[in-house]
């Protein structure tokens, strides 16, 4: 059963937010954290951990549990913002 539409919109509406936000605070992320190896990938892990907040919050307001054909499809919504984030440090 696919990922009710009301969430998945929900949840990357909050991505999108966050990715927007990453623009934002590029120049003192890079000045913060100049010994990281590879902070796109620091960058993505914690917009898809605030994320995935979200997405069980989400459920449990309705009651409800995901599935793991739920979080499966949480990581194909997540995955196809990869290479946005990616792009800020190019």
């Amino acid at each position: 059963m696919p990922i009710p539409e009301d969430i998945q919109d929900f949840v990357e509406k909050q991505i999108t937010l966050m990715i927007s936000q990453t623009g934002a605070y590029l120049p003192f992320i890079k000045v913060a954290f100049p010994y990281s190896k590879n902070l796109a990938d620091a960058c993505y892990n914690l917009i898809v951990g605030s994320a995935v907040s979200i997405f069980v919050n989400q459920y449990a307001m309705r009651l409800k549990y995901p599935t793991a054909e739920d979080f499966t499809e949480f990581g194909k919504i997540t995955v196809k913002y990869r290479d946005q984030i990616d792009q800020f440090f190019k």
